[in-house]
């Protein structure tokens, strides 16, 4: 065919509207031209690719076919059909049009670049490195190659060479903003400076990229610059008003700041996008909004579902496996980022230690890195097997699991921070289970049971809770009686007043609801000689001086707010001894600080709420025979606290009581627990090896 000048220009124009992404003008203009120029596959292709860009697949399907039709032996043509079918989610279709693409032309850079990438988007992180690498030798300075090769090396931990791959990657497109993304990233999971320069360049260059102006949020907030971080995510939402994780984390760093001006508008918003299924609204930040149990439930499930969707291509490529057992005890995993200096391991330690020469075999999984802390070491040692996967991608940990054969997997981190839902969702074990860490339903179909207790989980709230139910017998929180009670602290220590009544709350700053506080304000003016000692916020958050503003609207004075340091447990266990009654709050109790001040023998005051994160410090006193420390109301709650603040005997009756109850009460029983906790998995247990279906069951030794 003789050169067309019309034709020539139309597809300069055409190449150049894709590559500004004028996806509506480039579309149309597409259209004009194929008018005149049907037979040219070239305007097809390019036409395909306006539709994929704009999700009509169905478009893109037609034009791309017409495309091949015609030009069968372009290497292109195959690569954007890959594209068109990864985006459909027909990855075995994607990669046979790659590996056919590959056949024209094996050393085509392109192809092989796409092919690494479809393996990415499978989960097969070697493999994808292997085919950037080969694209790389074809062009070394192909740059998308390079931080492709990153962002896949990444994934398999190899920190060394993503970093490498990703500073060459901004040498050779340093004002593309996707190469200073991953260099974040990398530098990230390093722990190496420069991550956050990183994500601020690239946000600089590609301002409009909603997921680079999250990732910024979150780095700022990490950093401790928590105004940048809130600017951060109001820009994502400026950009997508429904990043449901962006308005999740920014209502929870309000929390976070005490700054709860801005939350009713975000809460609303909140609620709404679980009332429409929204899917990327976090669960663990709803816990501590004004939720019912279906709402929690209904936002779990949307949350499972959108772990079960990414990580179907890896599923995909594994496989299923058959359970099989070995030989010998059952063998119960136990998955926690908290095997460190943590409150996960200040529960479990005692436990883990108890159950070692008992009917199980226990393994310990930890998903973070080794902290070094004596509580990480006692772990350790207190398992039957210690693992640390915090190297291992994904796919490596799930191979952990299927060459280990647990019986039982628990998870303990539910969707907490640092929680690995995807490893659970692919299944390694036959019965898996929901414990501790999260207070809540995972409303995921991977998880077959959650322990708990009868007072946490009440007859009228059970359907909210997608697993069933195995109910131990005591309260479902377990605790180290090994714990030492150094000596009374004087209170002048910590900038407190001697001979008036001391409330305290150690909880974070996170779970000091305005209702929480406005409670606290009045117990403060109907008891004018009293303080409140309160945990300080996050350094630099301003957190502390919201509250003493809040406090001076309130109408009480603001010194007398006095806020405590983080400190080392032992010493937070001492301090704990001169506080004459705990507040609590509402609606996320104090769960681990709440068994801390029982143990100290200081009184907790609560009011149990609907949901299973306000019910735990209910339970801890239940189980402790202290039922007339849960308050029914909002008023009974300040009736309690004032009374007590009034009558400092009845103070010290209550530590009296607490003390004997230490020993006398089932709450701190840690060797019956751990043989109602066996008694539990092994029931669950029975019924998989009969195959029966997990059914709700009360587990007692």
């Amino acid at each position: 065919m003789s050169f067309d000048p019309a034709l020539s220009q139309g597809l300069t124009e055409l190449i150049e509207l894709l590559s500004q992404g004028e996806l509506g003008p480039a579309r149309a203009r597409a259209e004009i031209l194929l008018r005149r120029y049907p037979e040219q596959a070239e305007l097809w292709r390019l036409s395909g690719i306006c539709a994929l860009q704009q999700g009509d697949l169905d478009t893109s399907r037609r034009a791309l076919d017409q495309a091949l039709k015609l030009a069968p032996q372009s290497v292109e043509n195959w690569c954007n059909l890959a594209s068109l079918l990864t985006a459909q989610r027909e990855f075995g279709e994607a990669e046979r049009a790659l590996r056919h693409a590959l056949n024209l032309s094996p050393h085509h850079a392109a192809a092989l670049n796409n092919l690494g990438s479809l393996l990415d988007a499978r989960g097969d992180y070697f493999g994808a490195a292997e085919c950037f690498a080969k694209a790389i030798s074809q062009r070394p300075d192909y740059a998308r190659a390079w931080v492709n090769q990153a962002a896949a090396l990444l994934a398999v931990r190899q920190l060394n060479r993503a970093e490498a791959s990703a500073q060459r990657a901004v040498q050779l497109a340093p004002h593309w903003a996707d190469t200073h993304f991953v260099l974040g990233n990398v530098l990230d999971a390093a722990r190496k400076p420069g991550a956050l320069e990183a994500w601020r360049e690239a946000v600089r260059l590609a301002p409009s990229n909603p997921q680079f102006q999250y990732q910024l949020g979150l780095a700022q907030e990490h950093e401790g610059r928590f105004a940048a971080a809130v600017q951060a995510y109001q820009a994502c939402l400026a950009l997508v008003p429904e990043h449901w994780s962006a308005l999740s984390q920014l209502a929870f760093l309000h929390r976070r700041l005490c700054d709860w001006r801005a939350l009713p508008a975000l809460s609303q918003r909140l609620l709404a996008g679980i009332a429409a299924g929204a899917p990327g609204i976090t669960p663990f930040s709803m816990l501590v909004e004004d939720t019912t149990p279906a709402q929690q439930l209904a936002c779990a499930r949307a949350f499972a579902a959108q772990q079960e969707a990414a990580i179907e291509p890896l599923r995909q490529r594994l496989g299923p496996r058959p359970f099989g057992r070995r030989e010998g005890p059952l063998r119960v995993g136990f998955v926690s980022a908290g095997f460190g200096q943590h409150p996960t391991a200040l529960l479990v330690v005692e436990l883990i230690e108890r159950l070692r020469g008992s009917v199980l075999h226990t393994i310990g999984y930890a998903t973070s890195a080794d902290d070094g802390s004596p509580l990480r070491k006692r772990l350790a040692a207190g398992f039957g097997e210690f693992r640390d996967l915090s190297s291992r991608a994904l796919d490596g940990m799930l191979l952990k699991l299927r060459e280990d054969r647990p019986d039982i997997l628990i998870d303990l981190d539910g969707y907490c921070e640092g929680s690995r839902p995807d490893l659970f969702a692919l299944r390694p074990a036959r019965v898996q289970v929901n414990w501790l860490a999260y207070p809540g339903t995972l409303g995921a179909p991977w998880c077959d049971y959650l322990i708990a207790d009868r007072f946490l989980i009440p007859p009228e709230q059970r359907p909210h809770y997608s697993e069933k139910i195995a109910f131990l017998p005591r309260c479902y929180q377990p605790s180290d009686t090994t714990r030492v009670l150094g000596e009374v602290p004087a209170r002048s220590q910590y900038g407190l007043p001697e001979n008036v009544p001391v409330f305290a709350c150690f909880n974070l700053t996170w779970k000091y609801t305005l209702r929480s506080f406005a409670r606290w304000m009045k117990v403060l003016k109907a008891a004018p000689e009293a303080v409140l000692w309160l945990l300080a916020g996050p350094p630099g958050s301003g957190a502390d001086e919201h509250l003493r503003r809040a406090a001076q609207a309130a109408g009480v004075d603001p010194r007398r707010l006095v806020f405590a340091l983080r400190v080392p447990h032992a010493e937070h266990l001492a301090r704990c001894q001169i506080v004459d009654l705990f507040l609590d709050t509402s609606p996320y109790n104090a769960h681990t600080t709440a068994c801390d001040a029982l143990w100290a023998g200081c009184a907790l005051l609560t009011q149990p709420g609907q949901t299973f994160a306000a019910r735990v410090a209910g339970s801890l006193n239940h189980h402790l025979g202290m039922h007339q420390m849960n308050a029914v109301s909002d008023q009974d709650y300040v009736d309690k606290a004032v009374q007590l603040a009034s009558f400092p005997p009845m103070l010290a009756a209550l530590r009296g009581r607490i003390e004997d109850a230490r020993h006398n009460s089932g709450l701190f029983d840690m060797g019956g627990y751990a043989r109602d906790f066996a008694a539990a998995l092994m029931m669950m247990f029975r019924r998989s090896e009969k195959g029966l279906d997990p059914e709700d069951f009360e587990a007692k030794a």
